[in-house]
């Protein structure tokens, strides 16, 4: 039994992303798309000002800021996520992750408390 070809599927890959067809599909979902981000990017923006003023009273490398922000992007995200033991143990993974990309974890730490009010796990 043959399988569709690349090309046919690279073809109908460029017609469903075509200017009309995308801007048709996304018409429909654009309100409640835009009603969903209006509470997130609120929320988002807390945290990235949280952040960024644990790392100016740190005295962090200005170059090191989208790190510990990308962090705490992610620990937001968590944190909607998860609740109890899984939301700590998920952050203590991210804390770990990013102390070995060369991340400061005292830093890293008092994000996670002081921002998402949260303690290291019990072992």
């Amino acid at each position: 039994m043959a399988v569709r070809p690349s090309g046919r599927r690279l073809d109908k890959w460029d017609a469903m992303f075509s200017g009309d067809v995308l801007s048709t599909k996304l018409s429909g979902y654009k309100d409640k798309m835009r009603e969903q981000l209006s509470t997130i990017f609120p929320q988002l923006e807390t945290v990235e000002n949280e952040v960024k003023l644990i790392l100016a009273e740190a005295g962090t490398p200005t170059i090191l800021n989208s790190f510990y922000i990308n962090f705490g992007r992610e620990a937001w995200k968590n944190a909607n996520k998860f609740t109890g033991a899984q939301l700590l143990n998920t952050i203590d993974v991210l804390l770990n992750k990013w102390v070995a990309r060369g991340l400061d974890r005292d830093i890293l730490e008092r994000i996670r408390n002081t921002v998402f009010a949260l303690a290291a796990p019990t072992p």
